[in-house]
């Protein structure tokens, strides 16, 4: 409406716009930038005003990249949960005689994001290499220097607990922050021994995505 009051208020606008072939003018009106009322006040009282052209369909279409869902609370609980289970299954398969190996390269594979995206991991125990960017290394870590394929001598196994085992892992978070598609969870976990019964507490921070 600002631009049609600017058109009406100058006579040599509104003279260039009467001077214009009809197609020019239903141009306009088609596009919105004039309405038929409009064109009859430029035109006089006699002008006819065209019939606006029908409005053309808008076609749907999707900007950006699709948005990846928000991790929820319940889902970091079952990471974890998940989590504390695997410990205890390799303990277990270790104790009995069985292929641990497999079952914590499984575990390892559904709970951590080697091969699919960065792993920020600093185990633990770990001294001489602190930081384990790669699946073996962190598979080292887990099951033991010895056990894998150019592992870590100071690696003795921390999902055997060193050759005892753990019989169970409880989670106590401090706090659990959330941010769209990732996750930080911090807080203490206490470790059961499977062979002697002693509780061993340890300080954690946990990135989920």
């Amino acid at each position: 409406r600002d631009f049609l009051g600017a058109m009406t208020s100058r006579r040599s606008r509104r003279a260039e716009v009467q001077a214009a072939d009809p197609d020019t003018l239903l141009t306009l009106v088609g596009a919105g930038v004039i309405g038929a009322g409009a064109m009859k006040l430029l035109g006089g009282d006699n002008a006819v005003a065209p019939v606006p052209a029908a409005p053309k369909p808008i076609a749907k279409m999707t900007v950006g990249p699709v948005k990846a869902s928000d991790v929820t609370k319940a889902e970091v609980l079952d990471a974890q949960r998940k989590w504390a289970d695997a410990i205890k299954s390799i303990s277990r398969v270790y104790l009995n005689g069985g292929d641990y190996v497999k079952t914590a390269s499984n575990a390892a594979a559904e709970l951590y994001g080697y091969g699919k995206s960065k792993v920020l991991f600093k185990p633990t125990k770990a001294a001489e290499f602190p930081f384990r960017p790669t699946g073996e290394e962190a598979m080292s870590y887990f099951v033991g220097g010895n056990a894998v394929e150019k592992g870590y001598k100071e690696d003795a196994g921390f999902a055997i607990n060193g050759g005892k085992g753990w019989s169970n892992v409880v989670f106590n978070n401090h706090d659990i922050d959330i941010n769209g598609n990732t996750a930080v969870a911090m807080g203490s976990y206490v470790f059961t021994c499977a062979t002697t019964g002693t509780e061993t507490k340890v300080e954690y921070t946990f990135g989920y995505k």
